[in-house]
């Protein structure tokens, strides 16, 4: 979990205008959340969703 944590650190590093967002539903099954980071790595759009 560790190397995870320290590589998604570097990424956002190089990313420009680095936003991290929540994704929150509520339905019958109850409360979801999906978390998703995005940014601009030269000069292209990323986002990474959990």
């Amino acid at each position: 979990m560790k190397p995870l944590i320290v590589l998604t650190i570097l990424a956002l590093a190089a990313c420009t205008n680095p936003t991290a967002n929540a994704n929150i539903g509520l339905g019958a099954g109850g409360v979801s959340v999906t978390p998703s980071v995005s940014g601009n790595v030269g000069g292209l759009g990323v986002t990474v969703r959990g």
